[in-house]
């Protein structure tokens, strides 16, 4: 298999060189799965209490998974607002990816692209910032990330990838992306598949076992099963072989790379590079 590096660039740096998704990277999901929960039929009334509501409690989570992120570089950082568990600092990559995860579902369930579409964007951007200085985490990592790229996939194509369901907000050609979101999310997912070049590629441990959050009727087929992973892991800890994860990394984003492209190109402003 190639590598995913370069001729070193500038200052004596590997230069990451990303490989084109493959066209059917991932297999059919097995029936009744689904990596996004079901979301409201009908978007959520500006103005409303519980538009209030959902915003208070995803801006309060957004701001406990920094302060816990915070915290874990920080030694003198205190708030006196969290305790236990969500007062101590983030221990590996898996725990805030579980916790981005379970901030991705609530607003997908909310069916409201206004605010799925900014949400989900500041999601991205924090899986990414927060990668580099963590051990490599593969599992939860291509999993959170899955996950990010179905949604924006499905916001892009204005119905649900894994179901074709029209989404909630999009009826009549309403809810569209602007041009300026859908750059922004470009660069949200460059930036990424760069990112996780350099963390897979990088020296040092891998950890990779945790468990990754389940989405409904999840099966073990989707994964790797457990015995293989060891091996996977105990094999490039031992001989720094990364070439295992170098087609997951093509498959980062692949699906909403795609779509940007085309969208973008009918546009005017150019596809991905």
């Amino acid at each position: 298999m190639s590598s995913a590096y370069g001729a070193p660039g500038p200052g004596g740096f590997l230069r990451p060189t990303l490989p084109s998704p493959p066209a059917s990277s991932f297999n059919s999901p097995p029936a009744g799965y689904t990596i996004l929960p079901q979301p409201r039929s009908t978007p959520l009334k500006p103005g409303s209490a519980k538009e209030s509501s959902f915003i208070d409690y995803v801006d309060r989570k957004l701001l406990e998974i920094s302060r816990r992120y915070e915290k874990r570089f920080n030694a003198d950082f205190e708030d006196e607002a969290m305790s236990g568990i969500q007062g101590r600092g983030y221990e590996s990559y898996g725990e805030l990816a579980r916790d981005l995860e379970g901030v991705i579902d609530v607003v997908w369930v909310s069916g409201t692209p206004s605010l799925q579409t900014p949400y989900l964007l500041t999601i991205a951007l924090t899986s990414c910032t927060c990668l580099a200085p963590f051990p490599f985490s593969p599992r939860p990592t291509f999993h959170l990330l899955h996950k990010l790229d179905m949604a924006f996939y499905s916001l892009l194509q204005g119905a649900n990838a894994e179901t074709g369901e029209i989404l909630s907000g999009f009826e009549g050609g309403r809810g569209k992306l602007s041009t300026t979101e859908k750059v922004r999310m470009r660069s949200l997912v460059e930036r990424t598949r760069v990112a996780a070049v350099e963390v897979a590629g990088k020296g040092g441990s891998v950890t990779d076992t945790e468990s990754v959050a389940q989405s409904s009727m999840e099966t073990e087929d989707d994964f790797t099963t457990d015995n293989d992973e060891d091996d996977i892991m105990e094999e490039m800890q031992v001989n720094g072989n990364h070439g295992r994860w170098e087609m997951e990394i093509a498959r980062v984003y692949e699906k909403t790379i795609v779509e940007l492209g085309v969208s973008l190109d009918t546009s005017g402003m150019g596809g991905l590079g």
